[in-house]
């Protein structure tokens, strides 16, 4: 197993003409950087498949901004659980991160409908500009922001719910080098774990 140290930077928002980014912009914002950590367990399984403590991270630098951590209850019909929610200013947020799979985003806005349905204020999707992968580097955030706008045009769902979710879009580098993270990173990553 490896580790590699990287962070998050260049922090964006979307929509910006919303109840979600005017009340939650000066804390997201607030984030010049995070730091994480990659692990490689085994180069042999699934590619050398990534793991990494991004949403632990993320959640931290979100705290160290003056919000506090909260538990939101969800029915048992929602299957899956939301990555963290805290709150601020009396309201409360919703945080689900999307690290690798462009294809779930529109269901990640539908759930965050669910997370609004079952209590939270506001809802929060977290995306990397970069995820890095074996066909090359997609940029999740800019496919997220083209769901949302879609869901805006064609009417899936509310104004006043689509009102209260906010996309947060980030840059992921290699502490080290301080170099973007793309596919010729992830090859040597790979191969560095082959060679441990």
């Amino acid at each position: 197993m490896i580790e590699i140290k990287a962070y998050c930077s260049s922090i964006e928002l979307f929509p910006t003409d919303n109840l979600a980014y005017e009340s939650l912009s000066g804390v997201l914002l607030g984030i010049d950087r995070f730091d994480f950590t990659c692990c490689v367990h085994d180069p042999d399984v699934n590619q050398g498949q990534m793991t990494s403590d991004l949403d632990e991270q993320l959640e931290r630098a979100i705290l160290l901004q003056g919000t506090v951590s909260h538990t939101l209850d969800l029915p048992r019909e929602i299957p899956q659980q939301l990555d963290f929610a805290f709150r601020y200013n009396d309201s409360i947020v919703a945080v689900e991160v999307e690290k690798t799979n462009r294809e779930k985003i529109l269901r990640d806005i539908l759930k965050a409908h669910m997370y609004l349905n079952s209590g939270a204020d506001y809802a929060l999707l977290a995306l990397p500009k970069n995820y890095s992968h074996r066909h090359g580097v997609w940029n999740l955030y800019e496919f997220g922001v083209q769901r949302f706008s879609e869901c805006r045009t064609y009417g899936f769902g509310t104004e006043e719910r689509l009102g209260r979710i906010l996309l947060i879009g980030f840059e992921q580098f290699d502490a080290r080098t301080e170099s973007l993270l793309d596919s010729a990173w992830r090859i040597k990553v790979r191969r560095m774990a082959k060679n441990t």
